[in-house]
């Protein structure tokens, strides 16, 4: 300690003056160092590969927020000296002033894809000048590391959040949801990766993983795909939810061709598998899937969107669609993606209503015995009884199970779901409301299952439609959240959520997500559980003043069910 405070003296009155460059030498230790970071920050400058969002909020000295003001910055790129013009999107090596106008709570999306000092300029509704500020951009910024360089003016700058990629992927102009697997959350990107016109380009796709739905810190590359637009015509890809086998995690893909401009008409598919294992390598390669040549994964109107797809005590089930027809067929494969049975043949799920199917297919757990349950009849809504087919996972015998609301004109409203070890349904008894169903002879040889006397306390929706309203349930810790929805292909525009930490015997219906920065949700699996909370995520265009950039946002529950004030900017590594 004595020696740290000598030194600390020693440098206090010589004022610091040996960390002056003009006073160090090239040819010594902190010479050598200076001269390092330069080149650093210099490479860093020139890595136009990266994109750092900022969610920032400006007000005036009292709080109030500066509502449909103006904000203009600019980034100075260190690596150019030379006097390169700027342009729209850094076409010249350089990139534009952009601006943004600041919405009612003085908040706005910044985006910097350069690398250097960062300038802000803020103007009020009125378009006088009220305050200026400076940080640095680099490659690893956070929030938590984030600060201002310089700020004057009489504005408050407040960073709502930061998110800082380090690759194209901030670029992306295609973000879809695919469910969540071991406790790992799924999204696809897809980055355009050469451009000749609107009618000519490639792109790179990508399947990223987090944990708890705000950080993805694992990206994996699709190899074996051509991505493309070009002469009239696009590939692209459709993915299941993903699947966990104990070491991999499998996607079922279809590389689809179609006309172009979209919607196209179909014109043809590769039928794919798409492994990552869970060391999350940097990229993965497809590989085919060994079904018959007239048998395509999808439909081609690529419909529905919660697309069947289940790990199943050493099996797979796929829902593939064989053509010219529109039969939707259920198949299981074995382990290496051959396929074993047949499940319309063999197992008679009933698919007439691509709606009801899809979300009708369950893993049953009763006894240490996995069953794999589908609808078994077309028509659902408004009986007293449904009948499902049940396929245990030992010796592959399939039965019939009969489900009774008890009569008194109670009537089924949805499929039965398995959670949390019970079986649930939503009933029409004087409105809808759940109820569970007993799990004691579920393995018999042909049992009736009538549901319990006492509802779950509290789970009365308004909702009401013809189509199965209870469209997904998703649990995480000790928290199930039901989705509901009056709409058979997404959960907007009118849907509740509802929310049971007792293990069903209560639920209580959560707050609409808040307005701000929202779009539609066209997926349930934009609605993911982690740690007992949910989370939302989509994608917005923010305004940049010569056009718009993606933005990647998430919204999560607060532990009282509540939803939290402001969304959060995913962080991808």
């Amino acid at each position: 300690m004595k020696k740290i405070l000598i030194t600390l003296l020693i440098l206090l009155s010589f004022q610091c003056r040996i960390f002056k460059p003009s006073d160090l030498d090239p040819s010594q230790d902190l010479g050598t160092l200076q001269t390092l970071l330069r080149y650093l920050a210099l490479i860093d400058a020139f890595n136009t590969y990266s994109q750092t969002v900022a969610f920032m909020k400006f007000a005036d000295p009292n709080g109030t927020p500066y509502a449909s003001g103006i904000v203009e910055y600019s980034v100075f790129n260190e690596a150019d000296e030379n006097g390169v013009p700027v342009s729209s999107y850094g076409e010249s090596g350089n990139i534009q002033p952009y601006t943004v106008t600041l919405d009612a709570y003085g908040r706005g999306f910044l985006f910097f894809s350069e690398r250097g000092i960062a300038k802000i300029t803020v103007k009020n509704s009125g378009n006088t000048v009220v305050g200026n500020a400076s940080f640095r951009v680099y490659n690893g910024l956070t929030k938590q590391s984030f600060f201002w360089l310089t700020q004057s003016g009489s504005t408050q700058f407040i960073l709502e959040d930061l998110a800082n990629y380090r690759n194209r992927l901030g670029s992306s102009n295609l973000l879809t949801s695919l469910g969540s697997a071991n406790g790992r959350q799924f999204l696809y990107l897809q980055v355009q990766t050469s451009y000749t016109s609107s009618t000519q380009y490639s792109s790179t796709g990508y399947i990223i993983s987090s944990a708890d739905g705000e950080y993805y810190d694992q990206v994996t590359k699709i190899e074996g795909v051509n991505l493309k637009v070009d002469s009239g015509y696009e590939t692209f890809l459709k993915i299941s939810k993903p699947m966990f086998n104990g070491s991999e995690y499998i996607f079922f893909v279809s590389e689809e061709r179609a006309t172009y401009p979209a919607p196209g008409t179909y014109q043809s598919n590769r039928n794919l598998i798409f492994k990552i294992p869970q060391s999350f390598p940097n990229t993965s390669e497809v590989i085919n899937l060994p079904i018959a040549s007239n048998a395509n994964l999808y439909r081609p109107d690529a419909f529905p969107w919660i697309y069947p797809a289940f790990y199943f005590s050493g099996r797979y089930l796929v829902t593939p669609t064989y053509y010219t027809e529109t039969e939707t067929r259920p198949t299981l494969l074995n382990e290496n993606f051959a396929v074993t049975q047949d499940a319309v043949l063999g197992f008679s799920c009933m698919m007439a209503d691509s709606s009801l199917g899809a979300i009708s297919y369950q893993l049953v757990n009763v006894g240490g015995t996995e069953y794999l349950q589908c609808q078994n009849t077309s028509s659902l809504m408004n009986t007293q009884t449904i009948q499902v087919r049940s396929l245990d996972s030992v010796g592959l015998s399939n039965r019939i199970i009969t489900f009774d609301t008890g009569g008194g004109g109670i009537t089924f409203q949805s499929p039965i779901f398995y959670v949390r070890g019970k079986l649930v349904a939503l009933l029409n008894n004087s409105g809808t409301v759940g109820y569970t169903f007993p799990t004691d002879n579920y393995g018999g040889s042909s049992p009736t299952i009538t549901r319990n006397s006492s509802p779950i306390t509290g789970f009365n929706s308004g909702l009401s439609n013809s189509n199965p309203l209870l469209r997904s349930v998703k649990s995480s810790g000790n928290s199930d959240y039901f989705l509901l929805s009056d709409s058979a292909t997404s959960i907007s525009p009118n849907y509740q959520i509802f929310r049971s930490t007792d293990s069903l015997t209560s639920a209580s219906v959560l707050p609409t997500i808040p307005p701000e920065y929202n779009s539609p949700i066209s997926n349930a699996e934009q609605l993911q559980s982690a740690n007992g909370k949910l989370n939302y995520t989509w994608s917005i265009y923010g305004p940049i003043g010569i056009g718009s950039l993606p933005v990647f946002l998430t919204r999560h529950t607060s532990d009282d069910g509540n939803w939290e004030a402001l969304p959060r900017l995913i962080k991808i590594r």
